[in-house]
C-alpha cells in the first residue's frame, strides 16, 4: 500500500483546483499517518508550520483545505534540513534556509508530537489525490478527487473543466505508438492513461467530461514511461523549469520553481512566494543558464 502524503494548500491553491482544473503541488508535505492527530484548523496550523511571514492562515481559521495523495514514484523529496539563518544552516549541514516557524530539523513538533517533514519538488498531482476541508469542529468535507491526469478534478461526479494546456515539464509522459502523452500510471503499474488537450487523430481516444481526451493502454504497450526534469540557473539560482511558452510580444518565456532552497536568496531577487519554501519566478528563455534535461525514469517502469 502506498504512503499518503498531506499538505495544507493556500485558498488560492485550493480555488485554481476547483475552478480551473490546476494539477500542481509543490512544498513542505508530511505523512498522513503522522498527523491523524490534527483534526482542526488550530492543530493543522500548528504541525504544518503555517504561520510563516505573509501566511494567509491563521489558527483560528474556520476551516482549512488539505491535499492527500500516494506517493508516486516520480515524486522528488528533500529532508527539511537547515536552519533559520545561513548559521544554524551550517550546524544541521542542510540546504534550507526559511522562516520561523521552520525549525530545520526535518521535523515539525506539536502537542508533543514530533512530526517528519520534506520538501516536494513542483510536479503535477500524483492519480488518486483528494482534496480534503478540515473544519473547526473537527468534522471533515471531502470537496474533489483526481483520478487521474485525462479525469482532471471531479467535484459531487461533475468534471472541473481545465483552462490552462498541461505542461510537459512537469509530471508523467508516456510514449505509445511513436508520439509522447502526457500521462498517468495505474491500478498498481498495470495501466497508463494517456491525455492530450487537443482532439487526436487516433479514434480510440475519448473526450472526457473535463475536456480532455483520454486513452488507456496496458503497461507493456507503452515503450517509455518518464518525468522530464529541466534544471536551469539564473543569476546564481537554482530552478526547475515548470512551464516555457511565447508571449504576445512573441517573446519565449520560462516559468522557474526555486530549487536551492534558500529564502534569503530567493527573497533579495524578488521572486513570488506562494507559500512557505515555495519562490518562482518568469523570466524570458534566454535569461537562463546552464540548462540541463535529464530523464526520470523509475526502474519499475522501464520496460
Amino acid at each position: 500500500m502506498s504512503t499518503i502524503l498531506q499538505k495544507v494548500v493556500t485558498p488560492q491553491a485550493s480555488a485554481a483546483y476547483l475552478a480551473s482544473g490546476w494539477d500542481r503541488v509543490a512544498g513542505f508535505v508530511v505523512q498522513v499517518d503522522d498527523v491523524a492527530y490534527a483534526t482542526t484548523p488550530a492543530q493543522l496550523f500548528e504541525i504544518h508550520g503555517l504561520g510563516y511571514p505573509g501566511s494567509p492562515f491563521f489558527a483560528a481559521d474556520p476551516f482549512v483545505d488539505v491535499l492527500r495523495f500516494p506517493s508516486y514514484p516520480t515524486l522528488q523529496f528533500v529532508n527539511a534540513i537547515g536552519g533559520v539563518d545561513q548559521a544554524t544552516r551550517a550546524l544541521t549541514g542542510g540546504p534550507f534556509v526559511d522562516r520561523a516557524p521552520f525549525t530545520g530539523t526535518g521535523f515539525a513538533t506539536a502537542e508533543g508530537r514530533i512530526v517528519p517533514v520534506w520538501w516536494l519538488t513542483h510536479t503535477r498531482l500524483a492519480p488518486d489525490s483528494v482534496l480534503v476541508r478540515i473544519f473547526a469542529d473537527g468534522s471533515s468535507q471531502e470537496l474533489a478527487r483526481y483520478p487521474d491526469v485525462g479525469r482532471g478534478w471531479v467535484v459531487d461526479g461533475v468534471a472541473v473543466g481545465r483552462r490552462l494546456p498541461r505542461s510537459r515539464f512537469v509530471g508523467t509522459l508516456a510514449s505509445f505508438n511513436g508520439a509522447y502523452y502526457v500521462a498517468d500510471v495505474l491500478e498498481g503499474g498495470s495501466r497508463v492513461a494517456l491525455a492530450m488537450d487537443a482532439e487526436p487523430a487516433d479514434s480510440l481516444f475519448v473526450q472526457t467530461a473535463a475536456g480532455t481526451w483520454r486513452r488507456e493502454i496496458a503497461r507493456e504497450d507503452a515503450q517509455q514511461i518518464l518525468e522530464l526534469s529541466v534544471e536551469a540557473n539564473w543569476n546564481g539560482l537554482e530552478l526547475r523549469i515548470v512551464d516555457e511558452w511565447t508571449d504576445a510580444t512573441g517573446v519565449d518565456r520560462s516559468r522557474g520553481s526555486y530549487v536551492g532552497h534558500n529564502a534569503d536568496l530567493a527573497e533579495g531577487l524578488r521572486l513570488v512566494k506562494l507559500e512557505a519554501g515555495v519562490y518562482e519566478v518568469t523570466l524570458p528563455k534566454d535569461a537562463l543558464e546552464d540548462v540541463k534535461t535529464s530523464q526520470l525514469a523509475p526502474a519499475s517502469w522501464v520496460s
